[in-house]
């Protein structure tokens, strides 16, 4: 539930309420894991709450009057050595979920460390020297032995993180999804937090990080630290109620389509969290967890149309290099290699001169060429954005038409939908381990398709006749044992593309044993023409109305 984000935030609020307050008492509730630090401070008195319950556990700041534990258990004091001393100093370990408070009393110096490390935290006691006195949870150390905290997590700092922090890690690690490499690299970010980075910064979680280009690692990274600037913020708490238990934070999040509950005080938010966890038994809605994994789709789907629209309205007019290439042409007489800019009579608006910009390494001729090359280039880029428009506004129709029928009627939408929501939920499982395994891997073709590359026998007949419409496109290599690819389909009207057929022929060359070939034949028919003959090996099918393509062996990028 709680991040060393939140561990940021109750130090700071930490320090405003107990620096100079007196260490009064403390209570142990053994059977309900919780114990409690109390403090009498010029703001009243304080308590320093401390959950490690396997459904309901973090650390906050209460004021005592506003505690309340049902429980007939009696509660045991602990770390009485230290009671009656002075709170001089309160910190955080680097960016970890590590506090440290000093104490001092009658010169003697304690500090009492949490390690607010969710249901395996823990508290010390530790006097001159960090000497351990004694522990919350009974955790075995030898007598005089100090402590030493948990080495502190190699990861980037998101309060104070640069592009160039994330260029120097993606260097090495290109080809790693987003939502991966912010899990991996970025401390203090769970699972919603990468999804409102993500969503602010205007990506995909599915973009390989070598996909990001300068102004989109630039986007991300003010993201990152916007998101963590607002953990500064600790007067405020927004409690988000997922199937999985609530969250807390001290902003709302685009990225969770729901309503919170508003709290004065991100610790007063951890503390509610924390009760109500506690009294969520139920098993998750297997039902919620669909209806979650479709919504959060429907939400990239929307966030990725958008972009390319976007992409759209800021393309460069592609006409323009046409334009300049044949004024150069034409001009060619008056122009010499060496020269950066030129000015030149616009024969297309006989009262205006443009200036024309030019590589003086490059004669006048391959001046033109250069342009020329431009100019296909952009004409060929807008077909493309516009193409990945069509595809992905079919898509988005597509699954906002399933998310309405399985919030319809779940039951029968549900088996009608099976394979697309097995695609869905590994992203949104908590425990990946949990997850439906998929006989296939996801590519998605340049123009924004996606295809479905089997993984071995069993898994492409899986593949065939489990995960593809009848309608949609399956291809093979032809003569020669290799995966079963399919093309999927926006909706059962689209039309695929030549380039679309040659892109996806060419990646099933490449996943079958004449992958080394310089031209393979693949062929492709529709996958009602596909059949599964009685007693056939793993695999082995036959094929009906196909047609054949030779393509060059093409590994996915």
């Amino acid at each position: 539930m709680q991040t060393a984000l939140h561990i940021y935030a109750l130090t700071a609020e930490m320090k405003n309420l107990l620096v100079g307050a007196t260490f009064t008492s403390t209570e142990f509730y053994k059977k309900e894991r919780e114990a409690y630090l109390f403090f009498k401070a010029g703001k009243g008195h304080q308590a320093f709450g401390f959950a490690y319950h396997p459904v309901g556990f973090g650390a906050f700041m209460i004021p005592r009057g506003k505690m309340r534990i049902e429980t007939k258990e009696k509660p045991w004091p602990f770390f009485q050595p230290s009671l009656g001393g002075i709170v001089t100093e309160i910190r955080q370990y680097d960016l970890d979920r590590i506090v440290r408070i000093e104490i001092e009393k009658d010169k003697a110096r304690f500090a009492i460390v949490l390690e607010a490390l969710g249901p395996n935290g823990n508290i010390w006691l530790v006097g001159e020297n960090d000497v351990i006195l004694a522990t919350l949870r009974n955790k075995k150390y030898d007598s005089g032995q100090s402590y030493e905290p948990p080495p502190p997590i190699d990861k980037l700092n998101p309060l104070t993180i640069t592009n160039d922090d994330i260029l120097k890690i993606s260097a090495s690690e290109s080809d790693v999804r987003l939502d991966a490499f912010l899990r991996k690299h970025v401390l203090g970010l769970d699972a919603a937090l990468i999804d409102e980075i993500i969503e602010r910064a205007e990506l995909d979680e599915d973009m390989a990080m070598d996909g990001l280009d300068e102004i989109a690692i630039d986007r991300l990274t003010i993201a990152i630290r916007g998101i963590a600037l607002q953990f500064a913020n600790y007067d405020t708490a927004y409690v988000y109620r997922l199937h999985t238990g609530q969250v807390v934070y001290p902003c709302k999040l685009k990225s969770i389509d729901r309503e919170p509950e508003k709290y004065k005080g991100l610790s007063i938010g951890v503390f509610a969290a924390i009760r109500d966890n506690r009294n969520f038994r139920e098993e998750v809605s297997q039902k919620q967890m669909v209806l979650d994994a479709v919504a959060r789709y429907v939400k990239k789907q929307k966030r990725k149309l958008a972009k390319i629209e976007s992409d759209l309205d800021n393309a460069d007019n592609f006409d323009s290099y046409r334009k300049t290439a044949e004024l150069i042409k034409i001009n060619i007489p008056n122009l010499k290699k060496g020269m950066e800019t030129a000015k030149l009579d616009d024969v297309y608006d006989e009262d205006k001169t443009i200036t024309v910009k030019l590589d003086p390494a490059l004669t006048p001729s391959e001046n033109a060429d250069d342009y020329f090359k431009k100019y296909r280039k952009a004409k060929d880029g807008l077909a493309l954005l516009k193409r990945r428009q069509e595809i992905t506004a079919k898509e988005l129709a597509s699954v906002e038409t399933m998310h309405a029928e399985l919030t319809a009627d779940f039951e029968s939408a549900s088996e009608r939908y099976s394979s697309e929501i097995a695609e869905l939920l590994p992203s949104t499982v908590t425990k990946r381990d949990t997850a439906p395994r998929l006989p296939y891997r996801a590519y998605t073709l340049e123009s924004g398709v996606t295809i479905y590359i089997g993984r071995d026998g069993e898994d492409n007949d899986r593949t065939t006749f489990a995960h593809a419409k009848p309608y949609e496109l399956w291809f093979h290599a032809s003569q020669c044992p290799g995966s079963h690819v399919v093309m999927k389909f926006p909706d059962k009207n689209f039309e695929p593309s030549k380039a679309e057929i040659l892109e996806t022929a060419a990646i099933a060359a490449y996943h079958s044993k004449a992958r080394n070939s310089k031209t393979v034949p693949v062929i492709y028919t529709e996958r009602k023409y596909v059949r599964k003959p009685r007693k056939a090996k793993p695999g082995l099918v036959t094929v009906e109305r196909e047609k054949l393509v030779m393509v060059e062996p093409k590994k996915p990028e």
